[in-house]
């Protein structure tokens, strides 16, 4: 086995060492990034041309916007092994966005804070979903009013903050060397703030599955948020949740050494290849899913009862 070195190469030094089948599919790579940007702009113009309601179109934007970044800072990270930690900060910083849009999306899909509060409370909530509760079947049900509400709000958007702040200081570390861990070596700062993120992320994850839960018995299956719902909460693991996996494999050799990654930063470079290819395929399927002329009108309903006037 190739010994592990503790420093990141150079961008120059590292595609020099890289044998021609790696770069055939670092080639491969490339293109795939340059597709799911391709089908992003596609969409960009469809939804642009097909959505009247300037709420719905902008929430959707960004969120359909998350698979390019992460695509695009995937690639710098893969290219670039000493920015990893720079380009995973933005990643964040632009998932948690991602995420409150979504739940803003729903929201409107549900006829607007106000409606879906009165339809809400009308039907039981489950607590016992995951990924944290799905095995405590005793839990009770509750009914979501205003203050509940704002609790749940609370813990889906505390990943926007916390998330970003958590890489920042995985940045810093990077930049003194800390980044780069021994094998087994819980004494890490990394390992720790990677648990704290991935706490974030599963409480959010948490609340979000309540909340979707409960919209699916008042929302029309036409919004399909079932689907839309799946496709982020996948990014969200993945860019939560993948590196601290891939890191713990790599501490213990399980990802090895090789003669083109023969760094202990080789976790981050096998997590953004992960990251390109995962992106292309949300993209797809977020394309089936968000693809469609809706609303067609400056006041589409968007519940049962009441309508919300969109902004033109």
């Amino acid at each position: 086995m190739t010994q592990c070195s503790l420093e990141a190469p150079y961008a120059e030094d590292f595609m020099r060492g890289l044998s021609p089948v790696t770069l055939g599919f670092f080639a491969l790579f490339l293109l795939l990034s340059l597709s799911t940007c391709g089908l992003f702009m596609e969409l960009w113009v469809y939804l642009s041309r097909n959505i009247s309601c300037t709420l719905i179109k902008d929430r959707c934007l960004i969120i359909l916007g998350l698979f390019p970044v992460i695509t695009i800072a995937a690639q710098l990270g893969m290219t670039v092994p000493r920015a990893a930690a720079l380009v995973d900060l933005i990643t964040s910083v632009y998932t948690g966005a991602a995420l409150f849009a979504f739940f803003h999306l729903t929201v409107a899909y549900l006829g607007g804070e106000e409606e879906m509060l009165d339809r809400i409370q009308t039907v039981d909530s489950d607590l016992s979903v995951g990924p944290c509760c799905c095995c405590f079947l005793c839990l009770p049900r509750i009914r979501i009013n205003r203050r509940i509400y704002t609790v749940f709000r609370i813990g889906i958007s505390q990943t926007i903050f916390l998330l970003p702040i958590m890489n920042f200081i995985i940045a810093v570390l990077w930049t003194d060397g800390k980044y780069f861990k021994e094998k087994g070596d819980t004494r890490s700062p990394v390992f720790y703030l990677g648990i704290v993120m991935m706490i974030s992320t599963l409480l959010s994850l948490f609340v979000f599955n309540i909340m979707i839960k409960t919209g699916l018995k008042i929302a029309e299956q036409r919004y399909r948020l079932l689907p839309k719902y799946s496709i982020v909460m996948i990014a969200v693991v993945i860019n939560s949740l993948q590196p601290l996996l891939i890191e713990v494999l790599t501490a213990y050799n399980v990802i090895p050494s090789t003669e083109e990654f023969h760094w202990h930063g080789r976790a981050s470079e096998f997590n953004h290849m992960l990251k390109v290819v995962e992106a292309f395929i949300l993209m797809l399927l977020s394309r089936r899913f968000y693809r469609k002329p809706y609303p067609p009108s400056e006041t589409e309903a968007l519940s049962f009862v009441n309508t919300v006037r969109c902004t033109p």
